[in-house]
């Protein structure tokens, strides 16, 4: 039972780690729903205050440690119990274990190696730096809309040198995702950011407005897209280096779910396949800007 639950822990965390929510991840686990629902959010209150990559012996050490607090709690559950702990004992078992899962799963993101948050780095943006932000979109459902208009609020990088962040504003704050299909991007940010190796890309969407095509619709009104999060991450290794520009392609989709008979949905996701950084010299100009 504990390395079943251990395994759809991990499964979720990288999950939401993906962009993921909460919800949707206790939706596909219905029966460990009371157990994960504090447990994710404990690892995302941590990880949303400190932003270290673990160590390997960290997480295994995490890991033994939670398995033990949760056969603790089985063992209890199976214990006969006076009128007393049938009254308490169940909410208090699941504070404590709560409580004390806060601190595993800190350990379980890297909190063992300092204790401290780190402020995220603001760069500025600069016409000639070296680092180009563009939005794509891959083709899927998009045919099917007249305008799927996408709202970035920030982005943010990931050093995987440092464990930093870096986040800024786009220059280009709303994007129409008819315009940029296939291999067409748009440019929305360009400045410069430290030299090293960057490993994760998040946008920060607070709105998406769709309008259907006539054709799938009768009226001309705004459709609901929904995100998986506010905050969607790709996982792409990127080198930002001396004396060059690396473009990095963050790439959007649009997916059809359901049916006629039930209901089409539509949401928006990132496409790692279809995402990353390409790097030139810095004296060319940016092929990026002709798209």
């Amino acid at each position: 039972m504990i390395d079943n639950f251990d395994k759809i822990l991990d499964q979720c965390i990288d999950r939401i780690n993906n962009g993921e929510s909460i919800e949707s991840c206790l939706a596909d686990y219905p029966g460990y729903s009371e157990q994960l629902k504090p447990l994710l959010q404990a690892m995302i209150a941590t990880k949303g205050s400190y932003t270290f990559p673990p160590r390997e012996d960290a997480k295994a050490t995490a890991k033994r440690s939670f398995e033990a607090a949760f056969e603790k709690r089985i063992q209890q559950e199976k214990q006969p119990r006076t009128w007393l702990s049938s009254i308490f004992g169940k909410p208090l078992a699941w504070v404590a274990l709560a409580t004390a899962t806060a601190a595993i799963i800190g350990l379980y993101v890297g909190l063992n190696q300092a204790f401290y948050p780190v402020s995220p780095i603001v760069p500025s943006t600069n016409p000639e730096g070296n680092f180009v932000l563009l939005i794509s979109d891959d083709v899927n459902a998009i045919g099917n809309f007249e305008s799927v208009n996408v709202s970035i609020t920030k982005v943010g990088l990931h050093s995987s040198d440092t464990g930093k962040w870096i986040e800024f504003e786009p220059e280009i704050k709303e994007v129409d995702l008819t315009t940029v299909q296939g291999e067409k991007t748009l440019q929305i940010w360009r400045g410069d950011i430290p030299v090293g190796e960057y490993g994760k890309v998040f946008i920060y969407v607070d709105d998406v407005q769709g309008i259907l095509k006539e054709i799938f619709q009768e009226a001309d009104q705004p459709i609901e897209i929904k995100l998986p999060s506010n905050k969607l991450q790709i996982s792409k290794s990127f080198q930002i280096a001396v004396g060059e520009v690396t473009s990095f392609v963050y790439d959007l989709t649009v997916i059809a779910t359901g049916n006629e008979q039930s209901g089409i949905r539509y949401i928006l996701k990132p496409q790692a396949g279809e995402s990353g950084a390409e790097n030139n010299p810095a004296d060319n100009k940016d092929k990026s800007k002709q798209d």
